[in-house]
């Protein structure tokens, strides 16, 4: 039982490390990449309208939310390679 609480206490400050480290890195990159943090808002903000639309376009919306989750996911990868390139 001892084992199980201090392994279990192990386990909670590692994650509580790994998140504070995660999370400090997020903050610094909303400081540093103040124009891809403002693009990647717009997208998400663009992505919710278009799953809010009322029919589908012809496949039209699909498609578009379809691009726009890539250029989510493209900002993401310009954020991380910016901190690599540092």
């Amino acid at each position: 039982m001892k084992t199980f609480k201090i392994m279990s206490v192990s386990a909670l400050v590692v994650v509580a490390f790994c998140f504070g480290k995660t999370f400090s890195s997020f903050e610094k990159n909303l400081v540093e990449f103040p124009e891809l943090n403002a693009a990647k808002k717009n997208l998400m903000e663009s992505k919710n309208h278009l799953d809010k639309a009322a029919k589908d376009f012809k496949g039209h919306r699909a498609k578009a939310i379809e691009y726009t989750d890539k250029a989510i996911k493209e900002v993401d990868q310009a954020i991380l390679a910016g901190d690599a390139e540092k």
